[in-house]
């Protein structure tokens, strides 16, 4: 599919760059009289007029798209189930907990994002800030364990990948002088 989008995008670009290079060379430029004597030409009509429409459905599809767009998905369908439904700040609620119960972490952010196509599976990303020196790859397995668990459990499948991220914890400070004037 990435292949068929990026030819598509490939023909739109140079139908683009025909039916714009030869309207600018039409009515600008010292070579007007040059493009008058091509457009002349049956070929040279037909193949701008082509790159035209291109370029006019190209410029339609994407204000459809607009207009259309997909929203993001609130809720989590787990094993696939359309009956059931749970929703995303649920899940952040309980992803959240778990990763608070990790010792000498503190959570900054949690993001959940329902992902797959019968939108049975959630992505979190965590970003936490260690209190204290130690290894913070084994902190971040935690985290990510109890996360994942915490969650298929109250989902009842598994369905729940999370990613976590450590901020730098020290920060510098500046003193700054401020006279009284």
């Amino acid at each position: 599919m990435r292949v068929l989008k990026r030819i598509i995008a490939l023909v739109y670009l140079g139908c683009a760059v025909v039916s714009l290079g030869t309207f600018a060379g039409l009515y600008w430029g010292p070579y007007t009289h040059r493009f008058l004597l091509l457009m002349r030409e049956p070929v040279a009509r037909i193949a701008v007029t082509a790159c035209g429409a291109v370029v006019a459905l190209g410029a339609l599809i994407g204000a459809i798209r607009l207009m259309v767009g997909h929203r993001e998905p609130t809720c989590v369908h787990p094993a696939g189930n359309p009956d059931i439904e749970v929703t995303l700040a649920a899940l952040e609620s309980c992803a959240r907990m778990a990763a608070e119960a990790a010792p000498g972490v503190l959570i900054d952010r949690i993001e959940g994002r329902v992902t797959g196509a019968d939108e049975s599976r959630v992505r979190f990303k965590v970003d936490a800030v260690a209190l204290e020196p130690r290894d913070l790859s084994a902190a971040a397995a935690d985290i990510r364990s109890r996360i994942e668990c915490a969650c298929d459990t109250m989902l009842g499948c598994a369905g729940t990948t999370a990613r976590v991220r450590f901020l730098p914890s020290k920060t510098t400070v500046q003193p700054v002088e401020v006279s009284g004037e």
